[in-house]
């Protein structure tokens, strides 16, 4: 059985992280790595090991304020993310494996998986939008680019020295604007909101793109709540609202 969450024991200067998948420490252990040497700020890894079967890394604790939600916060955020998207791989997919040739072959897989989940539950007009989207997905970027892929409010720090990204475990090679869309979701922002915030920083983006990745960010969450154990209904019917929510 699947842990349902990670554990996190604070230590001296340090965290230690026990994964309740194997995959996810691989995956955070390989993008600290590719941040380490771009030096962008993350933490660090200072040893790994296993407990009582799970992974376990030890990461060097960083200080810095939780940024909160909001257009401001956001501002900061994007450039942080947009150095980490100058980081390329050689494929696409989580980075200890990234095998995936094509960007649109990946995130096929992944809406095709998305609309059996949603169909099997009952959602059948979010099950048609992950439809629609693996059959004309957005186009391929022009290289698999680093992406933090769970850039939430709580997987950043800001600090004397800079922002810093947390928990990389989700960490996959793909295209940037799935990443904006995530974060402009998660730090309450609307999308015309987002799209002056990536004018304003010089971040070439298109509005229609990054309204079909938001679509795949809430079919990602509506499959997430309908699936786990138990189900969580509330947040399932939210994801769904947000889902045939116009946006502009």
């Amino acid at each position: 059985m699947i842990p349902p969450s990670n554990r996190l024991l604070r230590l001296p200067g340090a965290v230690a992280k026990i994964y309740r998948e194997p995959w996810r420490a691989h995956t955070e252990k390989a993008a600290l790595q590719r941040l380490s040497e771009a030096g962008i700020r993350a933490p660090s890894v200072l040893a790994g090991g296993s407990v009582r079967g799970r992974r376990l890394l030890i990461l060097r604790r960083l200080h810095g304020t939780a940024p909160g939600s909001g257009e401001e916060a956001l501002r900061r955020v994007i450039p942080y993310l947009h150095r980490v998207h100058h980081i390329t791989g050689p494929g696409f997919g989580r980075l200890f494996n990234p095998v995936a040739a094509g960007w649109g072959d990946y995130l096929r897989e992944r809406l095709v998986s998305y609309q059996a989940a949603l169909t099997r539950h009952g959602f059948h007009e979010a099950a048609a939008t992950a439809e629609a989207l693996a059959s004309a997905p957005p186009p391929e970027p022009d290289a698999p680019r680093l992406l933090h892929n769970d850039p939430e409010p709580g997987n950043f720090l800001f600090g004397p020295a800079g922002t810093a990204g947390l928990d990389w475990e989700l960490a996959i090679y793909g295209h940037p604007s799935l990443d904006y869309a995530r974060a402009a979701h998660a730090f309450a922002v609307h999308p015309v909101q987002l799209s002056r915030l990536l004018t304003d920083h010089g971040i070439p983006h298109s509005e229609e793109t990054l309204a079909a990745y938001r679509s795949v960010h809430l079919l990602g969450r509506l499959m997430s709540a309908v699936t786990a154990t138990p189900p969580d209904h509330v947040a399932a019917q939210r994801h769904a609202r947000d889902l045939i929510t116009k946006t502009t």
